[in-house]
């Protein structure tokens, strides 16, 4: 995160962030008794406002509180380093309407305003949320990634900064996926941060809440190479709910595996949805979705796709920490921004990504840009392009390639990566909603990577469908995009990524 600007277009929406606070406040209840050597609580007032405040071991310590969530005035993210070492100014372009979150807060923020650092605010109806200014979010930095990232593993690393003390991996995996409509019940007017019902839920850190239903990714098919060695299946987690824009939405792999690939559907009819992302989660557990409707309502429901990889005789630490290297590139600020992340020497590219940065605060338009193409390069890059439609919007676009050392060791033996990139396209010429699809051959290469590319054209067609499909021979890749409100025929071409290991 460069700026403070780059977290404000990471942080989902308000329900999520208050969804994130929940979680980790349960995770910090259940490793510390005493509320005051907590690390995260959340508090709960009658009338409905919630305050959650982070502290690191340092004394840093970041502070989120929601008025009234749902209904009333929005959301302030703040945070401080030490009193007396805020910056003056901070809260001068933060709407009054939110400055009475600040009444809660056991900090005189109002009365001395240099208390404060910087600040992030989020009102009733925006799309988006706002930052004080461009400054690097560097007070801070591990508390803000717990919450613009649903992370198990941050979760885990950030609570054993406190207590020294590893928590389940596996029983924060799934105490990280639980939503609000069962957080309430996990919070207390008095800031305890873990209610009775929880303590029920929670006796030990190893158990899973027994009346809880964590959020799953269903499995749609798993494969191994020629090799037996490497493991990659696909996964879907659809939206539990029709909404006109929808950010970050997560399909997550098994807790053995790193997502290397990945997609979405949006809707196609009858105004259609357009994807404006498709990328990996920082820590690999997920693959990320995005999508929004563009100048008429179009409620719908975003399906998110993740592909994950497991290599047997490789631990998933090494596989993400040391096999596995992710490159993101961001484009010039443009009307049609395009950007390639080309992939370093001694690796290979398996797959990539990209994430349109439509809400950009510089451009200060928020009609959108959408997403035209993410696909593999000749010469060893990913490419990803979007469009602003119809109405000026530009923006920057992030491309984000996926890559695999091109040869290691496991269990003394050197293997070398073989790589299978295929390409179709639509077929019938151009047509305003076209459509492309291909299965890798029967060849031992297993799907790690999806593409497609709506052919540039004016006014264009947008992609509103990349997603892995196990139709035919073998796994592969089903696209499709669409014009949107003028006619405009066009061709789509799609691409289908995999790898095997050869003993070399």
């Amino acid at each position: 995160m460069k700026n403070l600007h780059d977290v404000a277009l990471r942080l989902p929406d308000t329900a999520e962030v208050l969804d994130r606070c929940a979680s980790l406040a349960v995770l910090h209840a259940i490793l510390e008794p005493d509320p005051a050597r907590r690390g995260c609580t959340l508090t709960a007032a009658r009338e409905g406002a919630h305050t959650a405040r982070l502290r690191h071991p340092d004394g840093r310590w970041l502070s989120v509180g929601f008025s009234a969530t749902g209904a009333g005035a929005g959301a302030l993210l703040h945070w401080h380093q030490e009193p007396g070492q805020g910056r003056p100014g901070v809260l001068d372009d933060v709407p009054e309407s939110l400055w009475r979150i600040l009444e809660d807060v056991p900090c005189a923020c109002l009365d001395d305003p240099r208390l404060m650092a910087a600040a992030i605010w989020r009102e009733t109806g925006d799309d988006t949320w706002r930052a004080t200014d461009d400054s690097a979010p560097g007070t801070t930095p591990s508390l803000l990634r717990c919450l613009t990232g649903r992370s198990p593993g941050r979760a885990r690393r950030f609570a054993f900064k406190h207590y020294g003390t590893r928590a389940g991996r596996e029983a924060v995996h799934h105490l990280m996926a639980l939503r609000t409509d069962h957080g309430p019940e996990l919070v207390t007017d008095r800031g305890a941060g873990l209610g009775p019902s929880a303590e029920r839920a929670f006796p030990s850190v190893g158990r899973l809440p027994s009346a809880a239903t964590p959020r799953r990714s269903r499995e749609l098919f798993r494969r191994r190479d020629a090799s037996g060695l490497i493991t990659t299946a696909a996964f879907r987690y659809r939206a539990g709910r029709d909404q006109q824009h929808f950010t970050d939405l997560r399909a997550d792999v098994d807790g053995d595996m790193v997502a290397i690939g990945g997609g979405a559907r949006a809707v196609d009819s009858p105004q259609g949805a357009l994807l404006t992302a498709s990328y990996p989660a920082d820590d690999g557990t997920a693959w990320l979705a995005s999508s929004k409707d563009h100048n008429v309502p179009q409620p719908h429901r975003l399906t998110a796709f993740a592909i994950g990889m497991r290599i047997d005789g490789v631990s998933r630490e090494r596989l993400a920490g040391e096999l596995l290297t992710v490159v993101r590139t961001r484009s010039a600020h443009a009307a049609h921004p395009f950007a390639s992340a080309r992939v370093p020497e001694g690796h290979t590219l398996i797959g990539g990504g990209f994430r349109v940065n439509w809400r950009d605060p510089r451009g200060g338009h928020t009609e959108g840009n959408l997403a035209t193409g993410s696909f593999p390069r000749a010469g060893g890059a990913w490419t990803a392009r979007s469009k602003d439609h119809r109405v000026s919007s530009p923006c920057t676009i992030d491309a984000y390639a996926v890559c695999l050392k091109s040869s290691f060791v496991i269990d003394g033996v050197r293997y070398s990566v073989d790589v299978r990139t295929d390409f179709a396209e639509s077929d019938g010429g151009p047509v305003p909603h076209p459509s492309a699809a291909l299965s890798l051959p029967a060849t031992g290469h297993v799907l790690t990577g999806i593409g497609a590319e709506a052919l540039p054209t004016e006014p264009g067609s947008l992609l509103w469908q990349l997603e892995p499909t196990a139709d035919g021979t073998g796994p592969g890749v089903r696209s499709g995009a669409k014009d949107h409100g003028e006619w405009s025929p066009d061709t789509l071409c799609a691409w289908a990524l995999g790898i095997r290991l050869i003993r070399s």
